[in-house]
């Protein structure tokens, strides 16, 4: 007698496999999300940071005024679109906005999904203007805030008038 190999599951074996795949992702998927929000404030943060010292230097080294603001298009300043992005320019006419003839230096997404984040400054301007002569910010001192929807403690990113940039996690957001 020839018996024939049979390859495949029985029914039994396939809903078996699948419901124990859906209670292992139904225990995996807060953790998950847990993770994915904490790596996504750790990833604004140093994406600020970087992008605050970059800014400094360029002023310093072009001359120039180098401002980081909001941005959601990538090519222009628009008022409290940090959660989509910022941009680096260099402000020829220290008016705080991109002209035909100043340069970006940098196009940053920030795409946050668990988090909010905004600028609150000592002038209430929503951008950050660091000085030609010197790098130094100009009246831009303040704090970043990155406030998590995901229950992960909030940031805030601080910008001494100095230019110097710490992380502290403050009480409320």
């Amino acid at each position: 007698m020839f018996f024939k190999q049979k390859n495949g599951f029985t029914l039994i074996e396939l809903i078996m496999t699948i419901a124990i795949l859906a209670i292992l992702t139904i225990i995996a998927l807060p953790y998950f999300h847990e993770i994915m929000a904490k790596q996504e404030t750790i990833k604004t943060s140093n994406k600020l940071i970087s992008s605050i010292q970059l800014a400094k230097s360029q002023a310093s080294l072009h001359h120039s005024n180098a401002v980081i603001c909001p941005s959601q298009d990538k090519l222009n300043c628009q008022v409290n679109h940090w959660n989509s992005g910022f941009i680096i320019f260099l402000d020829s006419n220290k008016n705080r906005q991109v002209d035909a003839n100043e340069q970006i230096i940098l196009a940053e997404s920030t795409d946050l999904k668990y988090g909010n984040l905004n600028w609150r400054g000592t002038l209430s301007i929503p951008s950050l203007t660091f000085q030609a002569a010197n790098g130094l910010p100009i009246g831009s001192n303040g704090s970043f805030y990155y406030c998590s929807i995901a229950q992960q403690p909030a940031y805030k990113i601080i910008l001494s008038h100095m230019g110097n940039v710490r992380i502290e996690k403050p009480l409320t957001c």
